[in-house]
């Protein structure tokens, strides 16, 4: 061996024991491990909840698998951009595939399989979901009984098709027509019901497609689940909305397994493309906004213009009529109602017609009761739907740091003026809680791109987590429920990915490397 070559290799072995001891001495000065503590209540696949503190923790520990971004870096993608997108109403599909044109074989085979296992669990006094198919949706892939599970899934294969297809439509319309409904409050949406029981479809043919290696297979999958939660942004229901956080929650919930495969893509750029907010609710709340008056149309004819008493008595019929759909505690008696409940009433909606709309007392000791408990139903509501509507155009922390003050006054004034209140706290109480689902939505991808960021230093950096999130080189979005960086430590263990808490759940990432890729 001459000396050039002994000098070459006694430096490399001197920088491979200079790395090897640096490592040594980094790792000696993490800090432990903290073990969640708390009480697990369930597991379901590989993520286990948590009771922590009166919280719920949503904990998943994964073994990254170190991959860098795409080249081209766009070149991974998970919903098709407006460029890609055809034009027609990706609804047509959701029907195809929710079997309104199959033959009734494949129904009846899928049907018998669940009401097997469903009569098997009620004998042996289980719940449902410890029998298939709602026990492989909480199974490992690695655990799927897969010829099973494919003969399960065979029955419904038609659907594939249809779903390939619906996520390449722009649109997404099932001709509501809503505003010409009489009674929106018991307007049925079956089909949107169902399209949460096909991203469970769904999700069972990404453990699939896990379990045998089809990582193109999964990724497409996972992208049809987002573009169920995107094309349900386009109803006018909250509940629409609210499926369709659910659908694209799902996805989330297994894409982790990606991040965990020796093929899986790294989707960093694919998820940074994504519609921000995935599920806008921005229709379904301009309609919310005018639920009750679209519920009890006849308000809008109610103002401080004076009426006979005779068009009043109507007017109470009419109101009886159209606010049944909403429940029976404002009036519980049709016979009690103008005696008991206006009459009940009346001093309060005097006091928010002065106090907070200005009304001279002499001007409302004009009209008629009805009229000025009407009055004051109208512009309570009006008033109160604002005061929590207003908030929508904030950030989550923004809102949080108003929402204990609305709370507050909102119970204060129902305490004031009593029963004119009562068709407010119908309707509104559900508005703060759905922007907060989209919210937890919005907390979970920015999770999911800072698992991806993460992947890509892995492999820029020879499998090292890195000290903290500034490390990174594809920058990790800031938490949209605090507004600020995801709580990071790296310790002994590994890492630990965190968001902030909203109300009763918390998400916590367990990162590690996987062994062979160290």
């Amino acid at each position: 061996m001459n000396d050039r070559n002994l000098k070459h290799r006694l430096g490399m072995f001197s920088l491979l024991a200079y790395v090897a001891l640096h490592t040594c001495m980094v790792h000696a000065q993490l800090p432990e491990y903290q073990k969640i503590n708390g009480e697990r209540t369930s597991q379901e696949g590989a993520w286990e909840t948590w009771s922590v503190d009166g919280s719920n923790v949503s904990l998943r520990v994964v073994n990254l698998v170190p991959r860098a971004e795409p080249k081209p870096a766009l070149s991974i993608h998970l919903m098709p951009n407006e460029f890609h997108q055809k034009d027609g109403n990706a609804a047509i599909f959701y029907l195809q595939a929710m079997g309104f044109l199959e033959q009734p074989s494949a129904f009846k085979a899928k049907t018998d399989f669940e009401r097997k296992n469903v009569d098997a669990a009620l004998a042996a006094d289980k719940s449902i979901d410890e029998v298939p198919p709602q026990s492989w949706l909480r199974t490992r892939p690695e655990d799927l009984p897969i010829e099973e599970v494919k003969e399960y899934l065979s029955y419904t294969s038609f659907q594939i098709r249809s779903l390939n297809e619906a996520v390449k439509r722009k649109r997404c319309d099932f001709d509501r027509q809503i505003r010409e409904v009489e009674n929106p409050a018991f307007f049925l949406l079956p089909e949107v019901q169902m399209m949460r029981g096909l991203a469970r479809t769904q999700s069972l043919r990404f453990l699939l497609a896990m379990a045998e290696n089809r990582t193109q297979d999964a990724v497409d999958i996972f992208g049809q689940q987002l573009a169920m939660g995107a094309h349900m942004s386009q109803e006018p229901f909250l509940v629409s909305n609210l499926v369709g956080i659910a659908c694209a929650g799902m996805g989330w919930h297994d894409a982790f397994y990606l991040c965990e495969h020796e093929d899986g893509p790294n989707m960093y750029w694919a998820i940074a493309a994504l519609p921000q907010p995935l599920v806008d609710m921005r229709q379904s709340m301009s309609y919310e906004r005018e639920f009750l008056f679209e519920q009890v149309k006849i308000l809008r004819e109610v103002d401080a213009t004076p009426r006979p008493d005779a068009y009043w008595a109507d007017f109470v019929d009419r109101f009886y009529n159209s606010f049944e759909g909403l429940g029976d505690s404002f009036f519980p008696q049709r016979e009690l109602m103008v005696d008991l409940a206006i009459a009940a009433g009346v001093p309060g909606a005097i006091r928010f017609l002065v106090e907070v709309e200005g009304m001279k007392i002499e001007e409302l000791q004009a009209l008629p009761n009805t009229q000025v408990f009407f009055l004051a139903v109208r512009r309570y509501y009006e008033h109160a739907r604002d005061e929590i509507f207003k908030v929508a155009h904030l950030n989550h922390w923004e809102r949080e740091q108003m929402g204990s003050r609305l709370d507050r006054a909102f119970k204060q004034s129902v305490e004031d003026y009593g029963l004119i209140t009562t068709p407010s706290s119908l309707v509104l109480p559900a508005i703060r809680a759905a922007m907060g689902a989209q919210t937890r939505n919005s907390q979970q991808f920015a999770l999911l791109r800072t698992t991806e960021a993460i992947r890509h230093h892995l492999a820029m950096n020879q499998s090292q987590l890195p000290a903290s999130l500034e490390e990174l080189e594809l920058p990790a979005p800031l938490d949209p429920v605090s507004g600020k960086p995801f709580h990071y430590v790296r310790h002994t263990e590994g890492a630990t990915l965190k968001g902030e808490g909203h109300p009763g759940w918390k998400y916590q990432i367990e990162l590690r490397v996987k062994d062979d890729a160290k």
